[in-house]
């Protein structure tokens, strides 16, 4: 198969309409679209990415009026946080209907649902007039794509279109807020920080729970090829060096906002260089820094230190 980069919305709604895959930009990362209401074409993105049957897709809608369409029993606090972070980088599990298929859902009795705020995915979805899957357009585990030309790299010649939209002006997955439990609960941080969430609708919690109903959940995301060490300090450049490794310098980006715009694509360089070990420095651990910090340790093999002049590899993650 061919795959092509295009502009056209159109040709990429018609082939979403005909039961197909195609690539499309969102302001957080690339994303592998289907037709969310139909089960044969939302398989095709698990077969595509090779994504486990366990993993949920998030469903992509163009209003808040559509809550109550796919969702049902949602509380107030939704509407609160929608109103001010919606179109934007934040999904809501909320109970289902029985309209989305369970394959979207992984068999949950929950869906995740978001408003992108990509001028040319809304642009889709209106053409389209049904609700998109869409997990990130990257082969499953791997580094999230945030342009085309990445998409181009990860899926050439498994699908037929990739949307082009340009480069992801946030870089980073949504932020994934639960209220399937009385507490809201944050299931993976993102570009709305917990401190933006409680200063909207009060105290919510955070962590992971014993099912995975939403994405970003897995101990193993993001990773690249190579391994990936976080290090508590930056190393010396004789002690990379002597383990053929490269130091991701985040810092150069500036604020933590351009770190998460620009962590992927630096990811994905520094795993096609001649470096055998990529190591990596934590950020800040506050705000938006959680949401890059939580990619680094998911994306890791482990950790590293350099003592008596030999490295030492703890924490080690078998991935």
């Amino acid at each position: 198969m061919r795959t092509v980069i295009t502009k056209d919305t159109r040709v990429v709604a018609e082939t979403l309409a005909s039961g197909e895959v195609a690539c499309v930009p969102t302001e957080t990362v690339y994303g592998l679209g289907a037709n969310a209401l139909n089960e044969k074409a939302v398989v095709k993105i698990y077969e595509t990415k090779d994504r486990p049957r366990f993993n949920p897709i998030i469903v992509h809608i163009s209003r808040k009026e559509e809550f109550e369409k796919y969702g049902k029993n949602i509380p107030d606090k939704v509407y609160r946080l929608a109103e001010k972070f919606s179109p934007g980088p934040i999904t809501f599990v909320v109970s289902k209907k029985d309209v989305i298929p369970d394959i979207v859902t992984a068999g949950n009795d929950s869906v995740g649902l978001r408003i992108p705020k990509h001028p040319l995915f809304m642009e889709l979805l209106t053409q389209c007039g049904f609700p998109i899957a869409a997990p990130s357009a990257n082969m499953f585990g791997r580094i999230s794509p945030t342009t085309a030309e990445e998409t181009l790299k990860e899926l050439d010649g498994k699908i037929g279109y990739i949307l082009d939209g340009g480069k992801c002006e946030v870089g980073i997955e949504s932020t994934v807020i639960s209220f399937v439990d009385e507490t809201p609960c944050i299931l993976r941080h993102g570009a709305i920080t917990m401190e933006d969430i409680e200063d909207e609708i009060g105290k919510v919690v955070t962590g992971n729970g014993e099912k995975i109903i939403s994405p970003g959940m897995t101990l193993s995301h993001y990773a690249p090829h190579k391994p990936l060490f976080v290090s508590e300090n930056i190393l010396e450049e004789d002690e990379l060096k002597e383990m053929n490794a490269v130091f991701m310098d985040l810092d150069r980006f500036g604020s933590p906002e351009n770190i998460a715009v620009h962590l992927f694509s630096e990811l994905r360089k520094l795993d096609e260089s001649d470096f055998g070990i990529i190591v990596c420095k934590k950020v800040e651990d506050i705000g938006i820094g959680i949401a890059i910090n939580d990619k680094l340790e998911r994306a890791s093999s482990g950790r590293i230190s350099f003592e008596f002049g030999m490295p030492v590899i703890t924490q080690l993650k078998y991935v």
